[in-house]
């Protein structure tokens, strides 16, 4: 078994051949299945390790994922799923983020890759993660979020309904059994339903929207506790002020963003609702 120092120069060396590969007249694939084999066997190392491995191999599938060649393409960010869900099996520790960083490359290829069937893969790999690894998932809903941001703002009606339908879930489903895990992203996925409501080619999916923000209103109000104990990175924020910072601004900030953004109908539910969180922040003030 290679070393540490050893294994990061041979995948290197050997990213770099199949980038050659998918680059000739006639591309080949070899060497792109070897990296996908290479990641699997290797993913049991300690994690410092694992970490140098994945900057070179990260950006391997950004690369790859933006390939011209569309089955290229399907077929590195097929792989990237089931060495996703290999890798969100085996748990985060808590003070980690390589989740995140493990599923970045989803992110680029949406961003970067403009096949509609790409974009849509994107969306069902992610969907899947979700329904089948939530438990596992901890750093990683920022990504998750972050891609159903970016297909919100879609104008193909199926990626932006799997999209949702997806979040929705998670805001009524997962946030019910797993919201420890996901309160660190809390922001994005307020974040990410305001997207879906300002897309006005769905003016359907832009109501059920806003009334998932309030739902998301809810969580704030009833769970204050949980926001001032979970410490993240705004180490300065004293715990009075969290539940503040990190639950009710994001929801009235982003109903504000609606309200400015949308036509009359979806501003005047939007106005609605920021009438009804403002009753429950000063009710909550009171108490």
């Amino acid at each position: 078994m290679l070393d540490g120092n050893a294994v990061i120069h041979f995948v290197t060396a050997l990213c770099q051949v199949s980038l050659e590969e998918l680059s000739a007249p006639t591309p080949r694939m070899f060497s792109l299945q070897k990296v996908v084999e290479i990641c699997y066997y290797n993913m049991g190392r300690i994690r410092l390790e694992w970490s140098r491995m994945w900057e070179v191999l990260g950006e391997y599938f950004n690369k790859v994922g933006c390939n011209h060649n569309k089955d290229t393409a399907v077929f590195a960010v097929d792989s990237l799923r089931q060495l996703s869900m290999k890798f969100i099996e085996k748990g985060e520790f808590t003070n980690f983020r390589f989740q995140k960083e493990f599923l970045r490359p989803f992110e680029h290829v949406l961003k970067k890759n403009r096949s509609p069937v790409i974009k849509d893969m994107v969306v069902r790999c992610i969907t899947q993660i979700v329904t089948s690894q939530a438990k596992n998932i901890k750093s990683g809903w920022k990504n998750i979020f972050s891609v159903f941001h970016l297909s919100a703002s879609d104008n193909d009606q199926i990626i932006v309904e799997m999209a949702f339908e997806t979040t929705k879930e998670i805001i009524s489903q997962i946030y019910k059994k797993h919201f420890a895990t996901v309160i660190d992203s809390f922001q994005d996925s307020v974040k990410c339903l305001s997207e879906f409501a300002c897309n006005a080619g769905f003016p359907d999916t832009s109501m059920e929207a806003i009334s998932l923000i309030r739902d998301c209103a809810k969580y704030v109000d009833e769970k204050p506790q949980m926001f001032r104990e979970h410490n993240l990175e705004d180490v300065t924020v004293c715990a009075d002020d969290r539940v503040w910072v990190r639950g009710w601004f994001p929801i009235l900030f982003n109903l504000s963003c609606i309200i400015t953004r949308c036509k009359l109908d979806v501003r005047t539910r939007a106005l609605t609702v920021l009438f009804e969180v403002i009753a429950l922040v000063c009710a909550d003030a009171f108490i």
